[in-house]
């Protein structure tokens, strides 16, 4: 008998639940991030959004059950030295969810359900102007208005199993982490951009295919996570405007573990998060020195590591934190970056008197398929600054030197200028 893909999916994810459900949840509460812009831990403060409460209506909502979360980011980058030609380029994204309480809505306990949306306006820079390939702004996600997320969740045991289905970006919870929303080139934000680049369907914000997960924190220093996804880079497109529904070509299957302590606010220790994953893609691949021959399945590993090393007081999270990625996708003849490393350091409350904001370095190397003729590696390091101007609004100047765009010495180093706002609405 042959399953399809949706049927293999459901086994797989039923069979996840089961195993893991035999354990027994622990009582400490468990915070996690949906994407950059949604964590569970959220409260709401009317304080912490442009236009404040609405009236009241908006804090009713909360409190019923309902709570609107709108976030507008922007960038305005110029290069003014080296790539294919000078030029100047914004790009804007605004997200909006509605995320439902089903508790406190219909009496169903720890449960979820999440919607959203986006509309991406603008142009890359990277693409009309340097010629490179890890994408100098993060905000540019095509020209569209799309349908995001569209997903139910509950946490099946408490603090211990949660379970998901529905519409997500894989990337928005796997290779992923806090630190990395700090930058502004994809290179680092929000995942390392290999990933994406070697499989098309890797999706992440705004971007999302059928999924379902699963999250199992069995202490609060450890956890495992895994799901699998629809693989079909055709409904990312622009013009789908993220409603193709279809279910085709393959699945992504991946699993997380990862390793955090001192996580809670007031831990005495130094903060640390170390995360190793595994994916395997089931869809048919072009090969790179041939496209018309394709290979069945892909797959790559991932690390993370970031720890503190500083910390300006004891039960503060201002300090200096060090971090790194590597990513590995060993098939040379598909991947176009079979080995991607990055890095750098945040310091948040470097400034006196400024606690809020955060200076930033980091890099991104990658070398490049032997299949891919006259081309050997791309090297991104950037420089930045989020001053937290107000609760609701950020403001980060943004460095980057691009050195061999596109791969080779045939396009100069370029220099990169320029800034990005966040509006949280």
């Amino acid at each position: 008998m042959t399953l399809s893909p949706p049927k293999i999916l459901l086994i797989i994810f039923s069979i996840l639940i089961v195993v893991v459900s035999q354990s027994v949840a622990q009582d400490t509460e468990v915070s996690f991030s949906y994407n950059r812009d949604l964590r569970s831990d959220e409260v709401y403060d009317s304080k912490n959004y442009l236009t404040g409460d609405w009236g009241g209506i908006r804090g009713k909502l909360n409190n019923l059950g309902i709570t609107p979360i709108a976030k507008y980011y922007t960038t305005i980058l110029g290069n003014p030295v080296g790539g294919k030609k000078k030029g100047v380029q914004y790009a804007g994204l605004l997200n909006a969810y509605l995320k439902f309480d089903l508790e406190k809505l219909l009496s169903i306990k720890r449960s979820k359900f999440i919607v959203s949306g986006s509309w991406a306006t603008g142009r890359s820079l990277s693409d009309e102007d340097i010629g490179n390939f890890f994408t100098a702004s993060e905000v540019f996600s095509g020209r569209s208005v799309r349908l995001y997320q569209l997903f139910f969740e509950s946490e099946l045991l408490e603090n211990f199993l949660r379970a998901a289905v529905g519409r997500m970006g894989i990337a928005d919870e796997f290779s992923t982490s806090e630190i990395f929303y700090n930058y502004v080139s994809t290179a680092i934000d929000a995942h390392p951009i290999s990933l994406a680049i070697n499989d098309a369907a890797y999706f992440s914000d705004p971007q999302a295919s059928w999924a379902a997960r699963i999250h199992v924190t069995p202490t609060e220093k450890f956890y495992i996570k895994a799901g699998v996804y629809n693989s079909n880079p055709a409904v990312g497109r622009d013009s789908a405007h993220g409603v193709d529904f279809s279910f085709r070509k393959g699945v992504i299957v991946i699993s997380e573990i990862g390793y955090l302590h001192n996580q809670k606010q007031f831990s005495k220790g130094l903060r640390g998060r170390y995360t190793f994953g595994a994916f395997y893609d089931t869809r048919k691949f072009d090969e790179l020195a041939n496209e018309s021959e394709k290979q069945d399945g892909n797959y790559g590993l991932y690390w993370i590591v970031e720890q503190m090393i500083y910390r300006e007081m004891t039960e503060d999270d201002q300090g200096l934190t060090p971090w790194a990625a590597l990513t590995i996708s060993p098939d040379e003849s598909i991947n176009t970056f079979p080995f991607f490393i990055s890095g750098g350091f945040i310091y948040k409350g470097l400034v006196p008197n400024r606690n809020y904001d955060k200076a930033a370095f980091g890099f991104a190397y990658g070398t490049i398929s032997d299949d891919i003729k006259d081309k050997d590696y791309e090297l991104m390091l950037e420089l930045t600054y989020i001053i937290q101007a107000t609760p609701w609004l950020q403001i980060q100047p943004d460095v980057q030197w691009i050195v061999h765009p596109g791969g080779s010495s045939d396009i100069p180093n370029a220099l990169v200028l320029g800034m990005q706002l966040v509006v949280d609405i």
